[in-house]
């Protein structure tokens, strides 16, 4: 029996694509699943345009993301702190206080979107890591200053 699913299935094939399976498996386990709808008429054509539209907006939702990072790349950041004798930080530079400048800057993050191991401590220039998406991270370069 032939049949488009609509959701991946291990060993059988992924969401949108058309495959011949077992009559049984097709009606026993796929169908009254809601894993797959089987291939008659204008089904094929309504579920390619679903998994054509699905596509396409997660294409988008993708370039959103990377211009996103690479606004957030292209950021510099300047923050000016209190300092003590040999240079020592009265506080510290966490991420709380990084994403509030980012958004002071017209971009929109959380603080636990920036990735800091431990707050910055001493004067320099880092690298900050902003996670955008789940598998896109942009960096941000901070540096610390003495306040004047």
């Amino acid at each position: 029996m032939k049949v488009i699913l609509t959701a991946n299935v291990p060993k059988v094939g992924k969401a949108g694509e058309l495959k011949e399976v077992a009559g049984g498996y097709a009606r026993n386990f796929l169908i009254a699943n809601g894993l797959a709808i089987p291939a008659i008429g204008g089904a094929a054509t309504r579920v390619a345009s679903e998994i054509a539209s699905r596509a396409s907006k997660v294409d988008r939702v993708k370039h959103e993301a990377e211009e996103y990072a690479k606004k957030i790349s292209a950021t510099a950041l300047t923050m000016g702190v209190k300092v003590g004798e040999g240079g020592k930080l009265f506080g510290s530079i966490t991420n709380k206080e990084i994403a509030e400048a980012l958004e002071r800057r017209g971009i929109n993050v959380e603080k636990h979107q920036v990735l800091l191991d431990e707050p910055l401590k001493q004067l320099g220039t880092y690298k900050v890591q902003v996670k955008v998406a789940a598998h896109l991270i942009a960096e941000v370069t901070v540096t610390v200053e003495p306040k004047s």
